[in-house]
């Protein structure tokens, strides 16, 4: 820029012209200088009235001196005198009391001895020494140095030592700083630092010598001065900033060097303060010397033992703290309380003793016969002794290099035998000579679980108004202690509810009956919902709380549980059973997306209501095993276990004596549950389910060979409405049967799977290729997945012709435990599922066929793969088009119907591979041609 364009700039700046120009300088120096003027004013008053060309200014770093400078520009304000005591002399007007601290300075003086301290914690471990090397080898565990723990993780919560209040004995120096406050007939409010030559200069009252007084002499000191000059006045004297100290630590200290420390420290804070010995440094004779001289040789044992700290001195300018080498040291394993390795005071005096009252002594679980003493004679080899415990053994002197260790008692009881198992009160009881099992077990009441009265009387419990649920959060975060409200109390907030049946997300709490258990399908052990009784208050969707409009009724449009994508999943992953008993009890499960014909467990749901159930039978806990128990016995000649059976039956029920052993010490006693080992069918504790169109529906006991037909008999029969051909018997063990061997043929499918889309990729020679096997292992792999969701049924067909309507056509089945027997009444419809254009149920007509009923549908869609349609039976059979013969005229259209009946016509999942493969062929017979062509011009020329 040229000097016109910046001369044409000034110009404009101040209005254009050259006279205006300096003008408007004239005015700016005549503001800078009235703003500078009190300043200087202020400041010049307050060195004459002040602390004197001698006195230095206040540390900035001094939280005290920040504060007070801060409350003298807040009590001043700018541009005003200050105002003056008509009541005496001020000394230094305008200052309040200055006793406060400034929370700044001080949080940076905190945020400063906590970063050093980190420092020390980000310091590497120490190596192990060769000493403790040795113990480890030796004993298989690494002892640590006593007292090494406190300097490695220093705490963080030490006060400022410049925060701490001085003690009456400290005794002030150069560099001290003073706060001295005198009300009366003279005011002063000001800080004095005491100089070089230990004085302060107090204006109209002169230089006073200070340095060597103690703190609590002071005060009385400055009083006598100044009362010379003044009357009628009260004095205050507090420490302000505090001097510094310089320190040297060497020797083996973990950081040995020059450290600035506060006037108030002493040995002890310094030793923390620089991370103490190292692992090479003694803890029992750090000496502090001054001037040359030993001042003191400090043992950290009597703080660390025990709380001492007589010979804990002040620091002084120049102190050198010396470490020295770590004298003779012992080892303590074992059963002590504080095991670790030691260092001795001297090897002349110190005892066995000595080095287990420095180890806290024995644990009580410790043997008080002798201990195990490890020893290196002379330097040269290594020797084992053994020392007992009393005052002779205690009396041993110790050698450095040494080992104590000591065992602790065996976990043997002396006459003792042990009952456990399926009893009342398990547990070890005292052994006497001639006991029998009689005497653990005096009668059958004695093997009554805890759990089973305990469960027994959860049963008794009424249906809450009040309940478990996820407790509500405070507006601090914290929940609420109202574990549940009245009914018609919730309000809008939906993490309150009211009946076991309306929240599917305590998940801790199955819900669904009286009990507490859950009327869920039974699944397999993968996928069986495990809790451990609490409740998991995990978020609630909003579709789901009372404000949407669940209760305690099954919504009439709540999904299907055959529809994967519209049903309701709470927040533990598992689909709840969105219709009652048995919905999911279908060929191939729900999630595997066939159609089913289960028509039992439907329509026992539909005439149950549209209420949840909430009550079952069920054992509380598993039954005794009366067939066998047994006596474990170890041999006191050879030390071999052998057991001793007996029937618990015989012993307790019949009092059979031949059954009542004799126990010795040591036996232990088990007793079985029918859970534990497996029973003869005959001997174990069956329940069956009967539901449906019986006369008297319900869960029965099994009797000893009692057969299906016998039982429903027992029952009362069936009534008349009763369709025993598309009854449903399931089976738990059946079930895992089933799902096991479903379970191998997906795996079969996905290894299948992976070979194919092993082979496919190996083949491809284009991007189109690729990208086409890309697509099919996706989509084979989800079909996989899908095969994995699905669940077995355990369901068992009958084998009952269409016409069946007397008991007696129901075969003698024997039952298990477990089994669940529906029978519905006669249906009205027929179904049709699939690939159609309407699917739908339909009015069952007996002249009607498969061709009527799907063409009734609409017939199959385009998409439909007619000739894999088939036919699910009530009765739990399929028939498929592929197997129905058309010789003798039974085409599979003009097959007869049965009430109950679900005919499926399948989706066509191999369409557009045929247009695909002459779109293939086509492409290679068009490139035959070219070549054929190319061969031809060639072969012309």
């Amino acid at each position: 820029m040229r000097k016109t364009d910046l001369r044409g700039l000034r110009q404009m700046q101040f209005g254009g012209s050259p006279r205006v120009l300096k003008v408007g300088c004239v005015a700016l120096f005549t503001v800078l200088s009235a703003s500078m003027l009190p300043a200087q004013l202020g400041q010049g008053l307050g060195q004459a009235l002040g602390s004197g060309t001698d006195q230095s200014a206040c540390n900035s770093n001094d939280p005290t001196c920040q504060a007070y400078s801060s409350n003298q520009m807040q009590n001043v304000a700018p541009g005003t005198s200050t105002p003056t005591s008509s009541q005496g002399i001020v000394l230094q007007p305008g200052q309040t009391d200055q006793s406060g601290t400034n929370p700044q300075g001080t949080q940076t003086q905190q945020q400063l001895q906590l970063q050093q301290r980190q420092n020390l914690e980000r310091l590497p471990l120490d190596s192990p020494t060769e000493f403790q090397q040795m113990i480890a080898n030796s004993t298989g565990k690494t002892l640590p140095i006593y007292g090494a723990h406190l300097f490695r993780n220093p705490p963080s919560t030490f006060a400022p030592l410049n925060m701490v209040p001085v003690t009456p004995d400290y005794v002030l120096g150069p560099g001290d700083e003073l706060l001295i406050q005198t009300w009366g007939q003279v005011t002063l409010n000001s800080r004095f630092t005491v100089d070089r030559s230990g004085s302060i200069y107090i204006p109209q009252v002169g230089t006073l010598h200070v340095a060597g007084l103690k703190f609590a002499q002071v005060q009385e000191y400055l009083k006598t001065q100044m009362g010379r000059v003044f009357r009628n006045f009260d004095l205050n004297v507090n420490m302000g900033q505090l001097r510094s100290i310089q320190v040297f630590v060497v020797g083996q200290a973990r950081q040995p060097g020059s450290y600035t420390i506060s006037s108030l420290s002493t040995l002890v804070t310094a030793i923390f303060a620089t991370g103490g010995p190292s692992p090479q440094g003694s803890m029992r004779h750090i000496q502090l010397k001054r001037g040359g001289k030993l001042i003191v040789d400090f043992d950290l044992y009597d703080l660390l033992e025990h709380g001492d700290k007589t010979n804990d001195v002040p620091l002084l300018p120049g102190d050198v703290i010396y470490i020295p080498p770590v004298g003779p040291q012992v080892a303590v394993a074992g059963s002590v309380n504080a095991p670790a390795i030691y260092e001795l005071k001297s090897t002349a005096s110190s005892t066995v003793g000595d080095v287990l009252e420095l180890a806290a002594g024995l644990t009580n679980v410790a043997s008080g016969e002798k201990l195990r003493l490890e020893r290196v004679d002379e330097r040269r080899v290594r020797s084992m002794s053994e020392v007992a415990l009393d005052a002779q053994g205690r009396a041993t002197i110790l050698h450095d290099g040494d080992l104590l260790e000591l065992v602790a008692v065996v976990d043997q009881y002396k006459d003792a035998v042990t009952l456990r198992g399926n009893v009342a009160n398990p547990g070890r009881y005292a052994w006497k000579p001639g006991m029998r099992v009689k005497d653990l077990i005096p009668d059958k009441e004695a093997l009554v679980t805890r759990d089973y009265w305990l469960k027994r009387s959860q049963l008794g419990q009424p249906m809450m108004s009040y309940i478990p649920t996820c407790l509500p959060l405070t507006p601090y975060g914290i929940p609420s202690l109202r574990y549940g409200i009245p009914v018609g109390e919730e309000g809008e907030n939906p993490n309150w509810r009211y009946s076991v049946t309306r929240n599917p997300y305590l998940t801790g709490m199955p819900f669904g009956t009286g009990d507490g258990s859950a009327n869920t399908p039974m699944l397999d052990d993968e996928s069986k919902p495990m809790t451990d009784g609490g409740l998991d208050c995990a978020p609630i969707p909003p579709s789901a709380t009372s404000a949407s409009g669940m209760n305690d009724r099954i919504s009439s449009t709540s999904p299907s549980p055959n529809n994967n994508n519209n049903q309701t999943v709470p927040p533990n992953g598992m689909q709840q059973n969105q219709n009652t008993t048995g919905s999911n009890q279908t060929g191939g499960g729900s999630n595997s997306g066939s159609a089913s014909a289960s028509i039992g467990s439907t329509l026992a749901s539909a005439s149950s209501g549209q209420f949840r159930p909430r009550n079952d039978v069920k054992l509380s806990e598993p039954d005794i095993d009366w067939g066998y128990a047994v006596i474990e016995r170890q041999s006191k000649e050879n030390l071999t276990t052998s057991l001793v059976p007996f029937n618990l039956g015989r012993l307790v029920l019949e009092g059979d004596a031949s059954q009542n052993m004799e126990l010795m010490p040591g036996d232990v006693v088990t007793i079985f549950s029918k859970a534990d080992i497996r029973v003869p069918q005959a001997q174990q504790t069956r329940f069956v389910r009967l539901e449906g169109e019986f006369v008297s529906s319900g869960v029965y006991s099994v009797l000893p060979g009692e057969t299906l037909q016998q039982l429903v008999k027992r029952a009362g029969g069936v009534t008349s409405e009763a369709y025993l051909y598309g009854s449903e018997f399931t089976r738990e063990s059946t079930r895992r049967v089933q799902q096991q061997r479903l379970n191998e043929y997906v795996d079969q499918i996905a290894l299948q799977a992976s070979t194919v889309a092993s082979a496919n990729a190996s083949r491809s020679i284009s991007p189109q290729d690729s990208a086409a096997v890309a697509a099919a292992q996706q989509q084979n792999q989800n079909i996989v997945n899908s095969l994995r969701q699905a669940r077995s049924t355990g369901r068992i067909v009958l084998g009952l012709s269409p016409d069946s309507s007397s008991i007696t056509q129901i075969p003698d089945l024997p039952l298990e435990d477990g089994d669940r027997f529906i029978i519905p009444r006669f249906p009205l419809t027929v179904s049709v599922d699939g690939a159609v254009y309407n699917q739908n149920s339909f009015v069952y007509d007996p002249h009607l066929r498969v061709g009527d009923y799907i063409r009734l549908a609409g017939g199959a869609n385009r998409d439909a793969d007619g000739k894999r349609a088939y036919i699910i039976r009530a009765g739990g059979s399929v028939i498929s088009r592929q197997y129905s013969s058309s010789l003798r005229g039974n085409r599979f259209e003009s097959l007869h119907v049965n009430q109950g009946d679900t005919i499926v016509v399948p989706l066509n999942l191999d369409k557009g591979k045929t247009m695909r493969l002459i779109v293939d062929i086509a492409q290679i017979v068009g490139q035959f041609g070219i070549a054929i062509a190319a061969a031809n011009t060639v072969l012309g020329q």
